[in-house]
């Protein structure tokens, strides 16, 4: 029997459109869930390595403090399967591993004794971050994570700390990349005059009261980040009948109006919420959207390389232990990006022979790698991780993973950009993913959850799933 609900086609079946199918069917719709691929989960993927039955080729992790992956975590049950990293720093390398400075916000530095500690900087470095205590305030307007954080610290800080943090985590090249896009910064840049003065007010908010331990700050499954997307699913596989179905390997070729509907390929349904990339969209709504398509089709996105590396333990230097990996500077960066020591930063992600898993990123905006051969990136991998940790790095098993265009590129004034697609979509049509509001899998779950808000809201449903009015 099929619900009385609207009909609601959503593309893309990554973490985003998975978390906004189990919205629309909370809400009494009926969810057709498209994905190209042939696997649900997109840019999430779980497999076994190296003797291990699960270990991650896209994200591992997820941030608590943000509520959307925990609270999605829990909602599916897997609240008492979680697990936290280990309490190892990690570094930065510069010549040489050096430890990451305590309190720092994105790589702003919150006091100059830490950064003075770690050895990051040089003597002039260290005079030049130490005059954002005295700078004038410094303008926003050209929404440039580098320019602002040169202006308030100079190059080094800018290279060695936060061009390197945020430069990893979002694939990015900072001097090409909105500020207002990333809410830590945003706000430091917003605080008060000093950076630095409203960096060690922050980090000073978060340290735990004395004899209570650190927070965590991330989570995972303890059977690798599909799981959720797998609970997810299975959920919505016991949905009523009609609620919910699931197409794989079938990728959507057009949307189009019909009526006061719209029509996806062959299928005729009440709203479209497309969770693909915006590059994706954008072919999608040339014909439904022209205006939308045209802004979508202007968001850029970075290609990386995952490699996943077994190197046996008496192989492995004392200086890596204790630590859960490092960054690599865009000014001394080869190809490699960021290692992750993924044994050390895990516990259940030991091999039993000991060995020492690593994941190593390639690639960022501005640095492409995707027409590399798999000869070529285990070259670069074991020659340039060999150099940084001052070893001939021989892993005895490896995997390379490829995410094209997997990480969207926010410009400056990113959000102006997005606020316009919004405005030039019809109403029946919605957008959420990472190429929007945010990166990580808390910013798409919400950011689901948000666009199927959105469009039940204009299909007239109320929170119960009854339509308004009944």
């Amino acid at each position: 029997m099929t619900p009385a609900g609207p009909r609601v086609a959503v593309v893309g079946g990554g973490i985003t459109g998975v978390a906004a199918a189990r919205a629309l069917v909370g809400h009494g719709c009926a969810v057709h869930l498209i994905e190209a691929d042939d696997r649900p989960g997109g840019c999430i993927r779980t497999s076994p390595f190296g003797g291990l039955p699960a270990v991650d080729e896209g994200p591992d992790a997820f941030l608590l403090r943000a509520p959307g992956a925990i609270g999605l975590a829990r909602a599916v049950g897997l609240a008492d399967h979680l697990v936290h990293p280990e309490s190892v720093g990690a570094a930065v390398w510069h010549r040489r591993l050096r430890p990451i400075p305590d309190g720092i916000v994105l790589g702003v530095p919150s006091s100059l004794g830490a950064v003075a500690r770690s050895g990051l900087l040089s003597p002039a470095g260290m005079l030049r971050a130490g005059l954002d205590l005295v700078r004038p305030s410094t303008p926003v307007d050209h929404d440039s994570i580098g320019t602002w954080v040169r202006a308030r610290f100079g190059r080094e800080v800018h290279d060695r700390l936060v061009d390197a943090l945020v430069g990893s985590i979002y694939g990015a090249d900072t001097d090409a990349f909105s500020l207002a896009a990333v809410p830590q910064l945003a706000s430091l840049a917003a605080g008060g005059r000093s950076a630095l003065l409203t960096a060690h007010r922050t980090a000073s908010a978060t340290q735990p009261e004395p004899g209570q331990g650190r927070p965590a700050v991330f989570a995972t499954p303890a059977t690798g980040m599909a799981t959720l997307v797998d609970r997810t699913l299975a959920g919505l596989g016991d949905a009523p009948e009609g609620s919910f179905s699931l197409s794989t390997g079938s990728a959507v070729s057009r949307i189009e109006p019909d009526g006061s509907r719209w029509r996806v390929d062959d299928d005729v349904v009440d709203a479209v919420l497309l969770a693909t990339p915006a590059r994706v969209a954008a072919g999608l709504l040339t014909t439904a959207a022209p205006e939308a398509a045209a802004g979508l089709a202007t968001i850029g996105a970075a290609g990386v390389v995952m490699v996943t590396l077994a190197v046996p333990g008496a192989e492995w230097p004392d200086a890596a232990h204790g630590r859960s990996g490092y960054l690599v500077p865009k000014s001394v960066q080869r190809t490699v990006t960021a290692v992750s020591f993924g044994s050390q930063k895990w516990a259940h992600w030991a091999p039993v022979d000991g060995s020492v898993i690593l994941r190593v990123s390639l690639g960022r905006d501005g640095l492409d790698v995707m027409g590399l051969d798999d000869d070529a990136i285990i070259a670069a991998v074991t020659d340039e991780v060999g150099h940084h940790l001052g070893v001939d790095l021989r892993p005895s098993r490896w995997r390379i993973t490829r995410w094209p265009a997997s990480f969207a590129q926010y410009r400056p004034h990113h959000h102006r950009l997005v606020a316009g697609i919004d405005a030039a979509l019809p109403p029946g049509i919605a957008l959420a993913g990472a190429s929007y509001r945010g990166i990580g899998i808390p910013a798409c779950v919400t950011d689901a959850e948000r666009a199927a808000g959105v469009l039940v809201a204009r299909l007239g449903r109320s929170p119960d799933g009854t339509m308004d009015g009944s």
